[in-house]
């Protein structure tokens, strides 16, 4: 049966007096009870538009079309029923989760209360129903924490539980996935799937991971500048896609197959003709082999890392890096991977001086770390999100050149302020971006965009390594190409080492030269690419590779 009947669905926003812009365009879509339909595009292809302007969220935007839905077994038009049914609707019938729980939980609430805050029965039997439901054990510790006290994972699973918790007919899932480890990812999906065919609960799955679809989703629609070019059964648009968009969006993807060969870009895999949309073959681009050094740039030996928390009298130590020996020689891309709490990020800190280490030693360039006199004008560092490392009140050309000002105590004069600027604009030029950028604002840029603006600040001071932090995670898989070829020609230009932290196995084995596996902050496994691809050795290793390299 079905629960929602989308038809000639539009959706427009006034740019002015007299123009609009159709950001969807007369889209069908279905979803029956117990169904998963994942809604896959690029960023700005209508995903989340359609997702959000179906309930009329979106006030600001016009929509025509019928958007049926089932409720107490009439069909209604979201689109021109009362606001009282439509309140109804949003508040007992349909539920939303979106990508970053952090933004969507008060952080001065503890989670249980949240979630009753939701919930149709308030008390704390249905609460711990709920937290059970969503296979969160320790039901009375986790209900009493404060989201930042959760993992990634378990916060997630707190906004499915208050999602649950009005018992809806259909879930809107906003990428909830996207900034979560491989193994959490496939634990939250296969949570989503169990729920929804034991509630018979129907779910619009928005995503730009291909894979995340891959034994989760029953019927996958893709979307492209606001059409919907194909829907078919999952394994079908994964295995033998027919629209030229579709076929684009798995080509780009980065996978060990494609490793030492450029990525294709979608741009380069379309072309518009006569005949309409047409699916290039990629140029398969040989990347430039080097010959990476012997020398050793950076290295950790023996590292151990321990918090200490004190309570009374009590002093209780948590280690969570356990005799990590580590190597990165000039030249290398080395990547980090492995599960949520698994010390990658806690490794970035200590070699960035951000915290000390508890036993080890740490050398660049066979000089204790703690010696380098400006460790930043030797390793910078590049976030996962670039738009909180950006200040939106500073205009991007400003942001960088003050990280360039430190070259020159004249920062008032004239020719310096016209050096700088050129030097920005340089920089802008070498990610990828124009010199009329250097006066816009971080808000004015798509995400990939603001990710180039932190290579850029990162570039700024001539490091000879720049750590990666999740930095092409969450960027949608044209995006994606796009960065890390530009992260390709930028190593083989200036020189570059990198060390990638991330938890996709797909990027890690087409970019880096060298893995190392690490669980509960120990190394797990370590080795060349290809020879740990080919043949792992650790269990853990092998789940890794089983979930994501395809």
């Amino acid at each position: 049966m079905k629960i929602l009947d989308i038809h000639n669905f539009s959706v427009k926003f006034k740019l002015n007096k007299t123009e609009f812009f159709e950001a969807v365009k007369g889209i069908n879509l279905s979803i029956n009870q117990g169904q998963i339909l994942g809604l896959i595009g690029e960023s700005g292809s209508g995903k989340s538009v359609t997702s959000q302007a179906i309930t009329r969220l979106l006030e600001d935007a016009t929509c025509s079309g019928d958007v049926n839905f089932l409720y107490h077994n009439n069909k209604i038009n979201l689109l021109t029923c009362s606001g009282h049914v439509l309140k109804g609707i949003r508040k007992n019938e349909i539920s939303y989760i979106f990508q970053e729980p952090m933004t969507a939980l008060n952080p001065l609430l503890p989670c249980g209360k949240q979630i009753l805050e939701s919930a149709i029965h308030k008390n704390e039997e249905y609460l711990q129903e709920l937290l059970s439901k969503v296979e969160l054990t320790d039901t009375k510790r986790v209900a009493e924490s404060y989201p930042h006290e959760l993992s990634g994972g378990q916060r997630q699973r707190i906004m499915i539980a208050m999602a649950l918790a009005k018992k809806p007919t259909l879930l809107i899932a906003d990428e909830p996935t996207t900034a979560l480890d491989i193994a959490v990812q496939t634990e939250i999906l296969q949570l989503l799937k169990k729920i929804s065919r034991n509630e018979k609960m129907g779910i619009l799955f928005i995503t730009h991971d291909l894979l995340s679809l891959k034994g989760f989703a029953d019927t996958i629609a893709v979307m492209y500048h606001g059409d919907i070019v194909e829907v078919n059964d999952a394994n079908s648009i994964l295995n033998k896609p027919q629209h030229p968009y579709a076929k684009a969006l798995i080509e780009s993807r980065a996978t060990y197959e494609k490793r030492g060969r450029v990525l294709a870009e979608i741009d380069d895999l379309l072309q518009e003709d006569e005949k309409g949309l047409q699916f290039l073959l990629p140029k398969k681009q040989a990347l430039t082999q080097e010959k990476n050094s012997s020398d050793a740039i950076l290295k950790l030996t023996g590292v151990e890392k321990s918090h200490y928390k004190t309570e009374l009298f009590t002093k209780t130590e948590t280690k969570v890096l356990h005799d990590i020996h580590l190597t990165l020689n000039q030249g290398d891309i080395l990547g980090l991977i492995g599960e949520s709490g698994s010390g990658k990020s806690t490794i970035a800190k200590l070699i960035l001086k951000i915290w000390n280490t508890t036993n080890g030693n740490i050398s660049y360039q066979n000089k204790d770390l703690n010696a380098v006199e400006d460790l930043s004008r030797e390793i910078q560092l590049v976030f996962q999100d670039p738009f909180s490392s950006l200040n939106p009140k500073h205009k991007i050309g400003n942001a960088i050149a003050e990280v360039l000002q430190t070259l020159s105590k004249k920062e008032g004069s004239v020719s310096v302020k016209s050096a700088l600027k050129n030097n920005v604009v340089s920089l802008l030029e070498e990610v990828g971006l124009v010199a009329s950028d250097f006066d816009k604002y971080p808000h004015e840029f798509s995400g990939g965009q603001r990710q180039r603006i932190c290579i850029a600040k990162a570039l700024a001071k001539n490091p000879k390594i720049i750590v990666l932090d999740e930095a092409v995670s969450a960027l949608d898989v044209s995006v994606q190409a796009k960065v890390i070829n530009l992260l390709n020609n930028l190593k083989r230009e200036k020189g570059l080492t990198y060390l990638l932290i991330s938890h996709d196995m797909n990027v890690v084995s087409y970019f880096c030269n060298k893995i190392i596996v690490l669980k509960h902050g120990k190394i797990v496994e370590a080795g060349e690419t290809d020879k740990l691809i080919r043949s792992p050795t650790s269990d853990y290793t092998k789940t890794l590779l089983e979930h994501s390299i395809n």
